[in-house]
């Protein structure tokens, strides 16, 4: 017997029996232990998501301590009786609303996996925090920092060191300005008439199996 049958009088039988409730448009939550029957449509879909929920959180490597849900019943006079999934976050990571959506969209896969039609009963999610400690929240940031440009991430080519070159022949450097045709056609003749010119001047040959030896002093 509710309060207001204890204020107004216990009505008639028969006529609660022949009057109807009044539909309502929105979606009305109620606590999902109001449902009795062990094998009821509503406490099976009940179990099938608290198996979703704990291989979601083993699978993905999220403490239990850290994230719950509470289940429940949804009434709406344009669909049937579903289910509402709230997410507790019992311990503050911002990862865990970073991904949210990617636990959520993965929650629903593995739900439409075990039940096809979920998708008929399942009526959303939402989450709560229910912190125990908040002292490891940051602050609100400064009001323009919502829409200010957000410096990008630093990519690990950039910062990775680059090999280092043992040949002699190139020398590595953080920029390369490739030169233009000609000019390394210039180079590379001034290179060799400096090489013929060393070659005449020490009376060698161009025989590069030659065996050295010593300049004079």
């Amino acid at each position: 017997m509710g309060i207001l049958d204890l204020l107004i009088g216990k009505k008639d039988a028969g006529a609660a029996k022949t009057r109807r409730p009044v539909a309502s448009a929105s979606t009305q939550f109620a606590p999902s232990q109001s449902i009795q029957g062990a094998n009821s449509p509503h406490q099976i879909r009940k179990d099938i998501l608290k198996l979703v929920m704990r291989e979601l959180l083993m699978r993905n490597g999220i403490p239990n301590a850290w994230l719950s849900a509470d289940l429940l019943r949804t009434t709406n006079s344009k669909r049937e009786q579903g289910i509402h999934v709230r997410f507790l976050m019992r311990h503050f990571d911002p990862r865990l609303m970073q991904h949210g959506p990617a636990l959520e969209q993965e929650f629903t896969q593995r739900l439409l996996t075990l039940d096809p039609l979920a998708g008929n009963w399942l009526m959303g999610f939402s989450w709560q925090f229910v912190l125990d400690d908040i002292s490891q929240c940051p602050p609100l940031p400064n009001a323009s920092a919502w829409t200010a440009p957000q410096e990008p991430a630093p990519s690990t080519a950039a910062a990775a060191p680059a090999p280092e070159n043992h040949s002699g022949d190139v020398i590595a450097g953080p920029v390369f300005i490739p030169k233009p045709v000609d000019e390394v056609k210039s180079d590379l003749e001034r290179l060799l008439a400096l090489r013929d010119e060393d070659m005449k001047r020490h009376g060698t040959t161009g025989d590069n199996f030659a065996p050295t030896r010593p300049a004079k002093l």
